[in-house]
């Protein structure tokens, strides 16, 4: 499976109807979702440099989709911890993705990082996450866009809200 993943309607991060938000989509394909990365000055945390906080909850964002991608799971963030590198500029392109890595016993780990054209990495999160039991899959599938979803990833998110 590839393409674009939905986006939860509400997002601050991915929502397309957010004007104040980043309007990000993210994609699968191979066992990572990635996503180009470009953030102007509204965002900055100092002249030109994008807030820490914006990289990493865009970063939180790919490792729920990726987890629910590969793992099949609803989690939510444990545990995390962040390492910047280089400072992402405001303006310039990126790419952001990550990846699972396992589940070990109830800990579900993954990884995701910002990189340049080049590959070289600014900033990575590495993150353990735990299963969601008291989500209700059918009621965040409700309010997932899914205009820009291929039919095979959609059919991919309904069958794990009749799993629930």
């Amino acid at each position: 499976m590839k393409g674009n993943l939905p986006a939860y309607g509400q997002s601050f991060f991915l929502s397309p109807t957010r004007e104040d938000g980043l309007q990000l989509t993210m994609m699968y394909e191979d066992g990572s979702v990635y996503t180009d990365l470009f953030v102007d000055r509204r965002f900055e945390g100092y002249t030109n440099v994008v807030h820490g906080g914006m990289i990493f909850g865009i970063l939180d964002v790919i490792l729920w989709y990726v987890i629910l991608m590969d793992a099949k799971k609803m989690a939510m963030t444990r545990k995390v911890e962040m390492e910047f590198f280089k400072p992402i500029m405001c303006g310039v392109h990126y790419k952001a993705q990550g990846k699972f890595i396992k589940i070990e016993k109830k800990d579900i780990h993954a990884s995701a990082w910002v990189e340049d054209e080049n590959g070289e990495v600014y900033a990575r999160v590495n993150a353990i996450f735990r299963e969601g039991k008291e989500t209700d899959v059918a009621a965040i599938m409700k309010r997932l866009d899914f205009s820009t979803t291929s039919p095979e990833l959609k059919e991919f998110f309904v069958s794990l809200a009749e799993q629930d």
